[in-house]
């Protein structure tokens, strides 16, 4: 796999689409030499969503769950590609104190007075739910984890979870926002979400659009983000563990 077959996949599969979410890993890239540095992969890519007209959007999760939260100064504790991002001028961060998301691109307003329940209605995946939207997957396959299995956990109001108040202060610009920003969380005795069964369906259904090899780290793997949330509701419909390990 090279930069070329890269770009070919990503005019073919992502022409529909005017906004992503990407959840990233890059080892896999500079460990085969497919990229020499981080900021050849950032420019590549950041560039052909530029010319495209493609709103880009990460998460920027602090899990900032007491005290003070500052929408233009808390650090990510996510990735290089967060981090990179959040460097920039031209961005837009959402006041979520613990599950925060940034944007760039036409929309980046996208992000903008975003919901107080990371999952819920007014989220950012509520909002990508009824956009041409996907989900880009950069090294990290779908079974290492996607945080949209959290909007359909509570979307088909799993019991396993619930629904809880944090009282972090939010700042924005040395101005105060708001607080009582919630997220729906497991309960003690139930163990992380899996989503291993769930990236096996969307590969039998050929849902997953794919390119390089997820077992190296070096997938760019592409979801349609209402066939995602589609999918999944009917999975959990049919089987209510789906998403557990069990």
């Amino acid at each position: 796999m090279n930069k070329k077959k890269i770009e070919k996949f990503l005019e073919k599969n992502l022409k529909k689409y005017k906004y992503i979410y990407i959840t990233s890993d890059l080892r896999g890239f500079f460990f085969y030499k497919i990229y020499q540095s981080s900021d050849e992969f950032f420019d590549f890519f950041m560039n052909f969503f530029q010319k495209k007209g493609i709103t880009v959007i990460l998460p920027s999760y602090s899990y900032t769950n007491t005290g003070k939260f500052y929408v233009d100064k808390t650090m990510s504790n996510l990735g290089s590609f967060t981090k990179w991002i959040l460097k920039k001028k031209n961005i837009s961060r959402s006041n979520h104190p613990i599950f925060s998301t940034v944007s760039i691109g036409p929309d980046k307003n996208i992000t903008r007075n975003i919901g107080k329940s990371a999952f819920g209605h007014a989220s950012i995946f509520y909002r990508l739910n009824k956009k041409k939207s996907c989900l880009l997957h950069l090294g990290r396959p779908f079974e290492m984890g996607n945080t949209i299995i959290h909007f359909i956990e509570q979307l088909v109001n799993v019991d396993y979870r619930f629904h809880k108040i944090f009282e972090t202060k939010v700042y924005k610009n040395k101005k105060y926002i708001s607080s009582g920003y919630s997220a729906f969380v497991r309960k003690k005795k139930i163990g992380p979400t899996n989503t291993i069964k769930i990236a096996n369906i969307f590969r039998k259904k050929k849902i997953i659009k794919e390119i390089g090899n997820y077992k190296k780290l070096t997938n760019i793997s592409i979801v349609d983000f209402k066939k995602c949330v589609k999918t999944m509701v009917q999975e959990y419909t049919n089987n209510n563990e789906i998403f557990l390990n069990k």
